[in-house]
């Protein structure tokens, strides 16, 4: 098991304890965005969040808490050729896109895919778009977003489902998607997908564990997973994907959880890990953890 050593940067953000939150790194300014997520409030009921946040590689400093509706499991890519962080729908089954300048909100659009929770995005920059994967109408869908109208993609390719991870591997243009539930029969999965700007191919069935919740970020030459929930527990482990096959790396770092915020920080070079759940959903964390370096 090779070496992949995470350090705690901060035990509880300034924001508190949050699951399901929207986050995106900004490489025009050079800090991570972070929006919404749930949190459990008074009276052990859960609160919908609309607050949004940057990190800087030391602190937490609120931004705005203004904008898109308070939600969580939305999904959220930064668009490096307009320069903002893209936010779309997430668990208020709204069906709107907006975009964060580093000051203001601003919507972007108010139709598009069907609404989406637990179905995050990426940037494809190769060719200048933000790539979405969205089953929650039940069948498998691709659009992507050039900045001013959203385009179906395709229709086919992984089964449909919820709660999957996916990353965009820059130096060999592929977008990764892992694991996730079926729509349909509730089914874990465990098997990996490359989009090829066209065309969806599974590449394994072998690797992590078949689980819901994890997060993918690209990491160097490698894509890193990090936790999610299979059937029967929680998930600590960080594994690498490099194209070929899964690596489990040493198996140390955050506690496990699931539906945390993971992006990588493209200027200090480092993961940016934040917030998630455990022990169906009775533990909610506020804890920022990094990782530089991955030998």
């Amino acid at each position: 098991m090779s070496r992949f050593l995470w350090t705690q940067k901060l035990d509880v953000a300034p924001m508190g304890t949050r699951e399901g939150v929207a986050m995106s790194f900004d490489s025009e300014r050079c800090r991570t965005v972070l929006f919404g997520g749930v949190t459990l409030g008074t009276g052990a009921l859960w609160k919908d969040l609309n607050d949004t946040w940057e990190w800087d590689g030391s602190n937490w400093t609120q931004m705005a808490d203004s904008g898109p509706a308070a939600r969580a499991y939305s999904a959220m890519a930064y668009d490096a050729a307009r320069k903002q962080s893209v936010l779309f729908s997430g668990n208020l089954g709204t069906v709107d896109t907006w975009g964060w300048d580093g000051r203001n909100w601003t919507q972007l659009a108010d139709s598009g895919p069907g609404a989406s929770s637990s179905s995050p995005m990426v940037y494809e920059a190769q060719r200048r778009q933000i790539l979405l994967y969205n089953a929650n109408s039940g069948s498998p869908e691709t659009w992507g977003w050039n900045g001013a109208v959203w385009t179906q993609q395709a229709d086919t390719g992984p089964s449909a489902r919820v709660e999957h991870a996916m990353a965009y591997n820059t130096q060999r243009d592929r977008t990764v998607l892992f694991g996730g539930k079926s729509v349909d029969s509730g089914k874990y999965f465990g098997d990996t997908w490359e989009w090829d700007g066209a065309t969806w191919t599974q590449v394994s069935e072998f690797g992590p564990p078949p689980c819901i919740g994890a997060a993918l970020a690209f990491k160097g030459d490698n894509v890193a997973l990090f936790g999610g929930a299979s059937s029967t527990q929680d998930l600590g482990a960080t594994w690498t994907w490099g194209g070929k096959h899964w690596t489990l790396r040493q198996d140390f770092g955050p506690q496990p959880r699931l539906n945390h915020g993971l992006v990588y920080d493209t200027k200090r070079e480092t993961l940016v890990l934040f917030g998630g759940s455990a022990q169906y959903h009775a533990i909610v964390f506020g804890d920022t953890w990094e990782h530089a370096g991955i030998e």
